[in-house]
């Protein structure tokens, strides 16, 4: 096998996708962004930039330069107004395509002036997800593209390569620089460091951080120290195989709850870039299967009424959480939402119950 075909074969049969996986993840994906990851998380944050003189603009290079300043609140309202609809858009697969690229670049526009004065959050994969799964054709099964009888070219795994390769660009480019700093170095233990930090300065104390700092083990936060940069790096490496990529995305997941636990940091936007590489085929067949022996219903209409049944199912789980967050419930001794923990251990969980039934 030449280079070009084995080059050909990685990037379109890495994964294998399913028009009716791809609609639950297009469901999914759409109600976890429109309550939890829109930016701002509501027009008061928009209200301040809006009301910031202009000698406190300073957007990154790249076409938020053409602006002297932040744009009027009415500007915000309208990119927000925008997002808002075309969530609902991509949620009923209308127009599933051009739904899902404006979005992305309404969250990016977002996002943009958020970052223009100086504090950068790491929640790139946010519009990522849609712009690069707007070309999977997500929306060729149960949406309204669907129903209208709309020519829909059939489901294409690429994009998930594409995505793959981002996150692991995105994993080495904070592997990496660790290297440089000093965290391999015997002599320190950077992630006890980084943990200081957080507990005493910024105050994040709640869940296990206390109990963190008080373990003053150096073979074991030096051993972390390592463990964290091969696990980072090693996302390069997973890329080749899908087996190997998804087993890093479940330690990522337990990465994750682990530092939330500790340092009371979510990472919450980087699941939905995760939750990409579920196996949603399995999900929707365990669904109709279960829903087919309590209903005794078969054939198209139980693949539609499974469909309608995990929608429930997760908006039964996201809107408490979302109303939970809306009345500013945080845990105490620190800034994390309650709607992060749940969620964060949630698939800490699941990532658990996957690892035991598959050992």
């Amino acid at each position: 096998m030449s280079f070009k075909q084995r080059f050909d074969n990685w990037i379109f049969n890495s994964f294998t996708v399913s028009a009716e996986g791809l609609a639950l993840f297009r469901i999914f994906a759409s109600l976890f962004i429109l309550l939890f990851l829109i930016p701002g998380m509501g027009m008061g944050h928009f209200g301040f930039l809006a009301s910031l003189p202009n000698h406190f603009y300073a957007p990154s290079p790249g076409p938020l330069r053409i602006f002297d300043g932040f744009p009027p609140l009415v500007f915000f309202q309208l990119v927000h107004t925008i997002l808002v609809i075309s969530l609902f858009a991509m949620l009923a697969g209308y127009f599933t395509k051009w739904a899902s690229l404006i979005t992305g670049i309404s969250i990016l526009i977002l996002q943009g002036f958020i970052y223009s004065i100086g504090k950068v959050n790491h929640e790139i994969v946010v519009p990522l997800v849609p712009i690069i799964m707007a070309f999977s054709n997500w929306g060729y099964a149960y949406s309204v593209d669907s129903m209208r009888k709309k020519k829909t070219r059939n489901p294409e795994s690429w994009p998930l390569t594409l995505l793959a390769l981002f996150v692991a660009f995105m994993m080495f480019t904070a592997g990496f620089p660790k290297i440089l700093g000093g965290w391999l170095d015997p002599s320190t233990q950077a992630a006890q460091g980084h943990l200081f930090n957080q507990f005493f300065i910024r105050e994040r104390q709640a869940l296990l951080a206390g109990w963190a700092v008080g373990f003053n083990n150096v073979v074991f936060w030096e051993m972390l120290d390592w463990l964290t940069i091969l696990f980072e790096i090693g996302f390069i490496a997973a890329l080749f195989k899908a087996s190997w990529f998804r087993l890093f995305v479940g330690f990522a997941v337990v990465f994750h709850f682990s530092t939330m636990m500790t340092l009371n940091i979510a990472f919450l936007p980087n699941f939905l870039a995760y939750a990409v590489f579920l196996n949603w085929e399995n999900v929707y067949s365990a669904i109709r299967s279960q829903y087919v022996r309590f209903s005794g219903i078969t054939g198209i209409k139980s693949g539609k009424r499974a469909v309608i049944l995990f929608s429930g199912l997760v908006l039964l789980i996201f809107l408490p959480l979302k109303w939970l967050s809306s009345r500013n419930i945080t845990l105490s001794q620190t800034d994390l939402m309650f709607h992060e923990f749940v969620l964060v251990t949630a698939a800490f969980v699941f990532v658990l119950f996957i690892g035991v039934k598959k050992w």
